[in-house]
């Protein structure tokens, strides 16, 4: 039995479902070619997870059919508190980006968001592109050695987005509210409305208030989309991870 260097053990992906007690998950080709790169061996320990909070260990099985994990442990994370990042997505890249650093940073839903400022934008975020920021989010887990991977919507008309009714806090940034609380509630759940480039007009930012959005503050300097996003992700867990601690 080989681990690959202490608290290095390498992570892999798997579809969901196919993690229990005594199976041989096979590897895709993406993930076989992960495995090489990190130099991966017959008998390493491999963790191995789904996205929705199942992991598992088991060796590494390399045959000309393929690479196996025969899984001997399996377990189930719990899922984090709810916390919804919804942006104006005026650039799919960036928003790819956005979509990778928000899984390390523990958010449990993306958001894309038509507004008023992104309609004209040529490179927004549209329909076709939601599976492969779905894919960016899990890839995400390899790194960061998270369970659960957030859940990508279609792109949705903030009217709509508004119009839902929210769990626990809601902020809407804008350099103009107040500055966020020092410390996040650790448990209750947050949603946080980011503008794209150019920020939310006056009336979205407006809307967003009647719907029992606070406007708050992250400095005077202006930010890009996913550096707000990024930003108020990263308050509230840190909040949640002193929590637990």
């Amino acid at each position: 039995m080989v681990v690959h260097g202490a608290g290095q053990v390498i992570t892999l992906l798997a579809t969901p479902g196919t993690l229990k007690q005594g199976a041989s998950v096979s590897l895709d080709a993406t993930e076989a070619h992960h495995l090489r790169v990190r130099r991966g061996g017959e008998r390493e320990i491999i963790r191995i997870v789904d996205g929705e909070g199942v992991v598992g260990y088991g060796e590494v099985d390399l045959s000309d059919h393929g690479a196996h994990v025969t899984l001997d442990r399996i377990e189930r994370e719990p899922p984090p508190p709810e916390l919804i990042v919804a942006v104006g997505a005026g650039d799919k890249d960036r928003f790819l980006w956005l979509a990778e650093k928000a899984t390390e940073l523990g958010v449990t839903e993306i958001v894309p968001l038509e507004t008023q400022r992104t309609l004209s934008v040529a490179s927004r975020v549209r329909d076709g592109h939601i599976e492969r920021i779905r894919k960016r989010a899990v890839e995400a887990l390899k790194q960061s050695e998270g369970a659960w991977a957030p859940r990508v919507v279609a792109p949705v008309g903030i009217e709509k987005f508004l119009s839902e009714r929210r769990n626990g806090q809601c902020y809407v940034l804008d350099r103009e509210g107040e500055v966020l609380p020092a410390v996040a509630d650790p448990i209750e759940p947050l949603t946080v409305l980011v503008g794209p480039e150019g920020g939310l007009t006056a009336e979205e930012v407006a809307a967003a208030a009647r719907a029992g959005f606070h406007r708050a503050s992250l400095g005077r300097n202006v930010l890009r989309f996913e550096t707000a996003a990024l930003a108020a992700a990263a308050w509230a867990g840190t909040a949640r991870r002193r929590a637990s601690t």
